[in-house]
């Protein structure tokens, strides 16, 4: 399990999720991660310093949401 393509993993993640989760809770989630995203890429202007550290980890939410679309 752990040498599979990232391929692999993304896709058992985007079927588990599709399948057990209802449409409202998917819109849930997917609205949450994009939340997490603004605010973390919104943290380098609001906290100069140390925003700038965390202003990267925007990244993952935004992945995140991108690999379970709503169907």
């Amino acid at each position: 399990m752990l040498l599979q393509p990232i391929t692999d993993h993304a896709n058992i993640v985007h079927y588990s999720f599709n399948e057990k989760a209802s449409i409202s809770r998917k819109i849930t989630v997917i609205a949450l991660l994009s939340t997490m995203a603004a605010t973390l890429q919104a943290a380098g202007g609001l906290i100069p310093a140390a925003g700038l550290f965390i202003n990267p980890l925007a990244t993952a939410p935004a992945i995140l949401s991108m690999v379970l679309p709503v169907r």
